[in-house]
């Protein structure tokens, strides 16, 4: 894997058309680490740690978090790197912010894993900032009687059993950082709070770019039966798909089926494109 260029904040490497990688809520873009060298054979990959986050952009001052304010921040920060017009892949709220850059026409196609932002009533909302405002107060305490412990697989499974299948393949001190970054994302409670009030994913169309909405087969955060199954109708034109053996953050439980799925969405949106400017050059002969 290359050196990070540029900030701590950000990873950049490989070669290629550009790939931005998002991560979710309280994390950092090293979660991204497993699928990295798989990627970057193909793009030059770009992933952030997103707006708000620690080492990301900070939130102005008075303004309140909300996942369009984020999305404003993180486009700015991308075209700061030159980036205008990439290929994004994101996982829950990277899965959101990935298909709200599909609305605004930044992406040149979205692979969304287990997005969130798709409940449909105020109870399915609280179900899920319920267990992040549980987690995010108790953390704190976690970080002192856990840290030691994180050496031994069994610990770092328990931990991390809501969100990964195998979270004992996550190093210790990966996951070290995860726990500190998600205390210190101080934002994330009003985030929440604006999440309530603004509400989910407002509905859509893709066509173009291609959208695939990617669910993690046994994702205990944001299932799919109450979760994902309205998307496809909410972002019209997406195609579904299922990332099979992981769960709700896969990038560790399967790097290579992951890279995999992100890498179909690609060649297929690039050949599309293609195809595109072919039929136009033959229209202009």
């Amino acid at each position: 894997m290359n050196d990070i260029p540029s900030t701590a904040g950000a990873y950049q490497g490989g070669s290629g058309s550009p790939l931005v990688l998002l991560h979710g809520l309280g994390g950092t873009w090293h979660i991204w680490k497993p699928v990295l060298p798989l990627l970057e054979r193909r793009h030059r990959v770009i992933a952030p740690t997103l707006p708000g986050h620690p080492g990301g952009p900070p939130i102005p001052e008075g303004v309140t978090p909300t996942v369009e304010v984020l999305a404003d921040l993180l486009i700015a920060d991308l075209a700061a790197r030159g980036i205008t017009r990439a290929h994004v892949a994101g996982n829950s709220l990277g899965g959101w912010l990935s298909l709200e850059l599909a609305r605004r026409g930044f992406a040149q196609s979205v692979t969304a894993l287990s997005p969130a932002g798709g409940w449909q009533t105020q109870k399915d909302y609280q179900a899920i900032a319920k267990s992040f405002r549980i987690i995010y107060a108790l953390l704190p305490l976690l970080i002192v009687l856990f840290s030691w412990l994180l050496v031994f697989g069994v610990i770092r499974r328990g931990l991390n059993k809501q969100a990964m299948e195998h979270g004992d393949r996550v190093p210790p001190d990966e996951s070290r950082r995860a726990m500190r970054s998600m205390r210190d994302t101080r934002m994330l409670p009003a985030l929440l709070d604006s999440m309530q009030s603004v509400g989910g994913i407002k509905p859509f169309k893709v066509d173009p770019p291609l959208v695939r909405i990617a669910w993690c087969e046994h994702d205990q955060v944001i299932p799919y039966r109450r979760y994902g199954a309205s998307l496809t109708t909410t972002v019209q034109g997406a195609e579904a798909l299922t990332v099979t053996g992981c769960g709700h953050v896969p990038m560790y439980d399967d790097p290579e089926q992951v890279a995999a799925v992100i890498l179909a969405t690609t060649t297929r949106a690039e050949s599309a494109q293609a195809a595109r400017a072919d039929d136009a050059a033959e229209r202009r002969a």
